[in-house]
């Protein structure tokens, strides 16, 4: 009987390879945010309902804000529009948790920017070259390249603003 493959660990398993398809971009994503301990910056043109609205991906979320007191977890969306009413469950995380999940949309600048990507720790990442493709370079053990996504991200982060429709209303 043939052992079942090991789930990618992140900080340990190295090298980057090329992945497509939904669901295993999906398992992906949900493997790197559930072994996130510091850091997660998700980039997304709509928040990716397919990867990130569903409970297992949310749950991981939440743990990592929840369990570790200097966690900082960045969402940067590059086209809010279709997610305003319409019921996203990292966007509600991100309001009832708003000390710890930050939520911004890019300057005039970004607008028509189109890559997306998850880092988890600085460390492990899922890159698409276009938001809208489901094809990715993944790596676990990335430090290099995930720094420098990082740092790509800080640069819009700074520009970018936060958008009111996103926000929770406390009526």
């Amino acid at each position: 009987m043939d052992a079942a493959p090991l789930e990618p660990l992140l900080g340990v398993t190295a090298g980057a390879s090329e992945q497509d398809g939904r669901d295993a971009l999906r398992e992906t994503c949900l493997a790197l945010a559930s072994q996130a301990r510091r850091t997660l910056d998700i980039v997304s043109r709509h928040l990716d309902p397919a990867l990130y609205d569903n409970e297992p991906f949310a749950e991981a979320v939440k743990r990592l804000a929840l369990g570790h007191r200097a966690a900082r977890i960045r969402l940067f969306i590059l086209d809010p529009r279709p997610l305003v009413g319409q019921g996203h469950r990292l966007i509600e995380l991100a309001q009832r948790l708003s000390s710890f999940i930050d939520i911004r949309i890019p300057a005039r600048q970004h607008r028509e920017f189109n890559e997306a990507w998850l880092s988890a720790d600085h460390t492990g990442y899922a890159h698409r070259q276009f938001s809208d493709r489901y094809a990715a370079e993944v790596d676990f053990n990335g430090r290099r390249r995930a720094a420098a996504l990082a740092e790509r991200l800080d640069e819009m982060w700074e520009r970018g603003q936060r958008d009111a429709n996103l926000r929770r209303l406390h009526l």
